[in-house]
């Protein structure tokens, strides 16, 4: 499995916007070899807001086709450069072997 997570420091206000409009763009869901995504909020931060996104794939070379994807290129192209309010981004990427896959747990009332 290749995990890519995306850690997004923004000033505080921002982490809502930035998190609907990752939730509105892309077809990252329908990419061979997408197994997942997290999109994380960290609470208790101070003068800052925190985002991870998280993203599994089954292989290194399904991640790099979203990245070649037309989907990828328009979800970035509005950039001029880093927008104002992202104070740090830090992307890590990781190849990994599987242990043990998730517990699911059903849901009361499911």
């Amino acid at each position: 499995m290749y995990i890519v997570t995306n850690t997004v420091k923004v000033k505080e206000g921002f982490a809502d916007g930035f998190i609907e409009r990752f939730n509105r763009i892309g077809k990252i869901e329908e990419k061979a070899g997408f197994i997942g995504l997290e999109v994380l909020l960290t609470a208790g931060t101070t003068d800052y807001e925190e985002i991870t996104i998280v993203t599994r794939w089954e292989n290194k070379e399904g991640f790099l086709g979203w990245v070649g994807s037309e989907e990828f290129k328009e979800s970035h192209a509005h950039r001029g450069g880093v927008p104002e309010f992202i104070i740090e981004n830090k992307t890590t990427k990781y190849e990994v072997k599987v242990q043990r896959k998730p517990i699911i747990k059903e849901v009361a009332g499911s």
